[in-house]
């Protein structure tokens, strides 16, 4: 879930940066630092629930049409004890069939770096079209059950369609899962289909539909539900606020989340 989450945060960024005036995607050089709060629940077809705190500290620049990100995550996760690993979560957390006493273990998550690149400035045909590369560095300790010890990587584009208070969109994305020990996983698509609705100058709504392949046999694809509110305040501040819910073993049951960008020309 963890670059999955982060992915639904950067779209509701830009989707709202469209749906506003005086975008950011107009200006020529921009600094952002954002630190935020997720909070996900799911027993993944376990029985017994997993419980997930994610910490995201998120630097990004951009200039023109390229736009660089980095994110570094703090992780505090509670599950069952002992087991086997029977797969790995979309942000490359093992998921343990065990049933013993729950233990919780705390650290640094895997670090991503993601960059894209908006194939022109202003929209043509009122649509606007980002193509862009991300690695996640296993930099989340494995033995903690933090991360799945590899390194992935992705490709993805973004198409935003400018309707007026409405702006629809959808992402394709395709990934290169590591290797780890003991498991045979398998490269995966993923998508994303949404809506961003403009209410005021500073507010916006919005829903998206995220699918991902199943990255091994004997598991099930991801599936969410995320519906989330943007706000703009004063002093280049933005708020996001979202709820999560999921609809495969591989997803969380629910999850919320909360964070606070600060742009600087």
């Amino acid at each position: 879930m963890i670059e999955h989450r982060l992915r639904k945060v950067a779209a509701m960024l830009a989707c709202a940066a469209l749906a506003l005036p005086g975008s950011a995607a107009a200006e020529p050089a921009r600094y952002s630092l954002g630190a935020g709060l997720d909070y996900s629940s799911g027993d993944y077809g376990t029985g017994s629930a997993t419980e997930i705190w994610y910490l995201p500290l998120r630097f990004k620049y951009e200039r023109g049409p390229a736009t660089l990100k980095l994110t570094v995550p703090y992780l505090r996760i509670t599950a069952p004890s002992g087991g086997t690993v029977i797969g790995y979560d979309d942000g490359g957390r093992p998921i343990y069939s065990g049933g013993g006493a729950r233990t919780t273990e705390e650290g640094l998550g895997d670090v991503v770096l993601t960059y894209s690149h908006s194939l022109f400035e202003q929209p043509r045909g009122r649509f606007l079209v980002d193509l862009g590369a991300k690695v996640k560095f296993a930099t989340a300790d494995a033995d903690k059950g933090l991360g799945s010890g590899e390194n992935d990587y992705g490709v993805f584009a973004d198409v935003y369609y400018l309707a007026g208070a409405a702006t629809p969109f959808a992402t394709l994305g395709y990934r290169v899962l590591g290797d780890p020990a003991g498991l045979e996983l398998r490269n995966v698509w993923q998508t994303t289909l949404g809506l961003t609705y403009k209410l005021a100058r500073d507010d916006s709504l919005g829903a998206m539909w995220d699918w991902r392949q199943a990255g091994t046999v004997a598991r099930d694809g991801i599936s969410e539900l995320t519906v989330y509110w943007v706000h703009r305040m004063a002093g280049g501040l933005n708020l996001q606020a979202y709820g999560v819910a999921g609809f495969s073993d591989t997803s969380p049951d629910y999850g919320l989340g909360l964070m606070v960008t600060a742009a600087t020309q």
